[in-house]
């Protein structure tokens, strides 16, 4: 693919830096909010230090007759690079106006040292992929409700990340080829607001892998995608075991509780957790979880049964929900950063 620079301020350097880009395809399209739109973030991959741009909605009029037929922005950086005679396509807006659009491409941009410019790029390269890993993950857990999919590597399709410089002419860009393409395959189940992509971006960007229980119920979202009801409501259980047992324990070294451990092996299903959980206080919704998540679970497991969808998006959702209240932080301790919000 061809792609042509049409803007003189593609040409301009910071000082003697080389700035190189990314263009990320996504397959199937982001969805995201109005107020993502045009964001850009601060970055990290394989340790270099950049930036990720969406692009923006179209300057609607303020009587447009056709709204949804004119595509998304390129970021300001890009918006008159094109693929051949037509400008480059980054998306469309799908509602009027409040704006919520699917995002097919967006924006990495580094400034590159020139006698750094191979390695860094190759650190790029590498780092691309547990960087878009975790990106895709974050994404299933804070704004997807029952669909996802999984990052793929794929030699065969078209969908990939490009990485391109200007070359001496600033009037075309050279490829930056790699063994391998990596493909964003993201979820879709819910519009992307601008401050979960810019949480998704940081703890992608610092590497901050999700805790357990979390690993668990983004496994349980996939199977649901994949019609797998059974193992979704049994990775659901099991991301909620991992949970409240936490939230025990942490309730046992608050109050003192020496023998916790032992006390939690008389307590083995996860219906004798939730009887230990009231019992040493920890408050819960006022829900049957017994015939909500249990019951469920045990006629997957000991029964053979064969939940419908309906059935296991209520455990998940149930299961989400009270993640919320017992692990509030969905990654794991980092010495760069020790918060997390969850939207």
């Amino acid at each position: 693919m061809s792609i042509e620079s049409t803007s003189a301020a593609n040409s301009n350097q910071s000082g003697s830096k080389i700035p190189l880009y990314g263009i990320v395809k996504f397959s199937p399209w982001l969805c995201c909010a109005a107020d993502a739109l045009g964001c850009s973030v601060e970055v990290s991959v394989g340790g270099i230090k950049g930036t990720l741009t969406l692009p923006s909605l179209p300057e609607w009029g303020p009587k447009e007759e056709d709204p949804l037929h004119k595509p998304l922005l390129g970021p300001s950086e890009a918006r008159t690079w094109k693929e051949g005679e037509d400008l480059m396509f980054w998306g469309m807006p799908h509602s009027y106006p409040d704006g919520e659009s699917a995002v097919e491409q967006a924006l990495f941009e580094f400034a590159l040292e020139p006698d750094s410019f191979e390695s860094a790029t190759l650190r790029i390269q590498a780092g691309f992929w547990p960087w878009l890993d975790l990106f895709e993950k974050y994404v299933i857990l804070l704004c997807t409700k029952g669909r996802s999919s999984r990052v793929t590597l794929d030699n065969a399709r078209a969908n990939q990340i490009q990485l391109l410089h200007l070359d001496d002419s600033k009037r075309a860009f050279k490829h930056i080829t790699y063994p391998r393409n990596l493909i964003i395959s993201l979820a879709s189940g819910g519009d992307l607001r601008r401050e979960q992509f810019e949480e998704i971006s940081r703890m992608s960007s610092e590497l901050l892998p999700p805790c357990l229980e979390y690993l668990l119920l983004i496994e349980a979202y996939i199977a649901l995608k994949d019609e797998d009801y059974r193992k979704a409501i049994i990775e659901a259980a099991n991301a909620l075991e991992v949970s409240l047992t936490n939230r025990i324990l942490e309730e046992f070294k608050t109050q003192g509780v020496v023998y916790g451990e032992k006390i939690l092996e008389k307590f083995r299903m996860l219906g004798g957790r939730f009887d230990l959980a009231r019992t040493v206080g920890i408050p819960l919704p006022d829900k049957d979880y017994k015939k909500l998540v249990m019951e469920p679970r045990n006629n997957v497991v000991h029964k053979a049964g064969f939940p419908d969808r309906k059935l296991a998006q209520q455990v998940i959702s149930d299961v989400d929900e009270l993640l919320k209240l017992f692990s509030p932080k969905i990654h794991e301790n980092s010495p760069t950063s020790e918060s997390s919000v969850r939207n």
